[in-house]
């Protein structure tokens, strides 16, 4: 499901520089870059996504447009949510379907899994975890992707990352398929989990061993699937089309406090100075500086009653 901005939220689209944020639906089988890439042919401009959404799986992915690339980095640390089907039974290279299977157990086995012991591995996962990222991911070890190495034949195993799982609710158990819906910060790897999860789960002594079935990403930050662009649709759209899709990116995505400059103040920002305190705050946090109409021109943190200019928009 997918709407066009009313008239208010498309003026920005409709302004001779076109920046904001689209929501596509990614579709399984596509990488997000492919999504760019469709996005930068029709529009001419520099974009960006937030948050890599591997290709097997589907589900909402974000691309900052144009000025709003430099936005990227205050948008991707936000929370996500997936809803996942993790199958027991196996493991393979990549920790999904799509890999080589490397272990495989008796269905007899899989058969003896009691619904309780799921219950109580999947407790194991809930709130602050480390997590050791799959070998295929696009993580970087000297300046290659994971991915990049494992393809040579090199499996590289980084140190694990303290990441947080807020929630996972169980939407069906059908062994050997595991339904889960799962909220997130960035950087946890759901793939990560199903492999981490086949390691712990264990009948008569053997571990059962898990991979990840299926993968869609249901929400990332603000963005849901109520947003998207189905891929279908969006390869089908006029760039005249696709601009009335360009949401403005405004100080509640970013979950930030807003001042308003003007005139002086205005071209003080606009130069990177810091500029003197005209909203409560504490130090360190970020502080979204808009002009007169709302419109985010940098990003700015608070220090000792003075706004240090972080990024300029």
């Amino acid at each position: 499901m997918y709407t066009q901005m009313d008239s208010k939220s498309s003026n920005q689209a409709n302004s001779e520089e076109l920046w904001g944020i689209i929501v596509v639906d990614k579709e399984e089988g596509k990488t997000s870059t492919w999504v760019d890439n469709i996005i930068r042919r029709k529009l001419g401009t520099k974009v960006g996504h937030i948050g890599t959404i591997d290709p097997f799986a589907s589900g909402v992915l974000p691309v900052a447009v144009g000025r709003a690339t430099k936005l990227i980095p205050y948008l991707i640390d936000e929370d996500r949510e997936y809803i996942a089907e993790i199958l027991l039974g196996q493991k393979t290279d990549t920790d999904d379907i799509t890999g080589k299977v490397i272990y495989k157990v008796d269905e007899e086995l899989i058969g003896k899994i009691k619904i309780e012991q799921i219950y109580e591995t999947l407790k194991k996962f809930e709130g602050i975890i480390e997590q050791v990222p799959p070998y295929f991911s696009a993580r970087k070890y000297m300046g290659k992707r994971l991915y990049e190495w494992s393809r040579q034949g090199e499996y590289i195993t980084l140190p694990p990352k303290k990441v947080t799982v807020y929630s996972i609710e169980v939407i069906s158990i059908s062994i050997p398929v595991i339904k889960l819906k799962i909220t997130s910060s960035s950087g946890f790897y759901v793939r990560a989990m199903a492999r981490d999860f086949g390691e712990i789960l264990q009948v008569d002594g053997i571990k059962i061993s898990a991979t990840l079935k299926s993968l869609r990403r249901t929400r990332c930050s603000v963005f849901t699937e109520k947003d998207v662009i189905p891929s279908e649709t969006l390869k089908k759209l006029t760039p005249e089309q696709l601009k009335k899709f360009v949401r403005k990116i405004d100080p509640e995505i970013l979950d930030m406090a807003k001042i308003i400059v003007r005139d002086q103040e205005l071209e003080k920002v606009k130069k990177g100075m810091p500029i003197k305190l005209k909203s409560s705050g504490t130090d360190g946090e970020y502080v979204a500086i808009c002009d007169e109409n709302s419109t985010i021109v940098a990003i700015g943190k608070i220090s000792k009653n003075l706004v240090l200019i972080k990024r300029v928009i």
